[in-house]
C-alpha cells in the first residue's frame, strides 16, 4: 500500500513511517524543507515537496496514495487562530479528494480540554467544529467525510505525547 503522511519527518510522522515501511508499505512524506526532505529520504521514504499551506500539492499527494495519515500542524503560537484554519483547510482538501474512494485517512487529533474530570473514551465526540475551533475542528470535519466514502480515523494523542527531539 502506498501511504502519503504529512508530518512525516516530525516526531510522530517518523515512528510512524518507520513502522509502515518496516511493514512492507511505501511511503510519501511530506516535506517543506531540503532538512525535512533530507530526513524523510534517509528513513526510506520518498519526501514529497509541498506544504501545509500549498492544498493543491496536498491534493494531488491524497490522490496518488492508497491511504493519507495526516499528522502535520503549523504549531505557529503567535497566530493558534490562523493555525486551526490552516488545519480546516487542510482536512478539507484531503477529504474532498478521498470523497467516495472508500480509501482511509488517519489524522492526528487530540483529548486535551475534552471532558474535564474524566478520561476520554472512543465515544466522547469532540465538541470542536468549524475552522475558528481548536485545531479547525479537523476531527469531526474528517469524521463527517466517513458518510461521503473516507474511512476516517482519528488518532487522539494526549498532550504529553512529544518528547526530546
Amino acid at each position: 500500500m502506498h501511504v502519503f503522511v504529512t508530518g512525516a519527518s516530525g516526531w510522530i510522522g517518523s515512528a510512524v513511517v518507520a513502522e509502515l515501511l518496516a511493514t512492507g508499505h511505501t511511503v510519501s512524506g511530506l516535506a517543506r524543507s531540503s532538512e525535512s526532505a533530507d530526513r524523510i529520504t534517509s528513513a526510506g521514504a520518498t519526501a514529497y515537496r509541498g506544504s501545509l499551506d500549498d492544498l493543491d500539492s496536498l491534493r494531488a499527494g491524497a490522490e496518488a496514495a492508497d491511504a493519507v495519515v495526516h499528522l502535520g500542524f503549523k504549531h505557529d503560537f503567535s497566530d493558534m487562530p490562523g493555525a486551526w484554519r490552516t488545519e480546516h483547510a487542510v482536512v478539507d482538501a484531503l477529504c474532498t479528494t478521498l470523497d467516495g474512494s472508500d480509501r482511509p485517512l488517519l489524522l492526528a487529533s487530540g483529548v486535551a480540554g475534552l471532558t474535564p474530570g474524566r478520561a476520554v473514551t472512543e465515544r466522547d465526540r469532540n465538541p470542536h467544529s468549524g475552522p475558528d475551533s481548536m485545531r479547525g475542528g479537523a476531527e469531526n470535519l474528517a469524521l463527517d467525510h466517513a458518510e461521503k466514502g473516507v474511512r476516517s480515523v482519528a488518532l487522539r494523542f494526549a498532550p504529553t505525547v512529544h518528547g526530546q527531539g
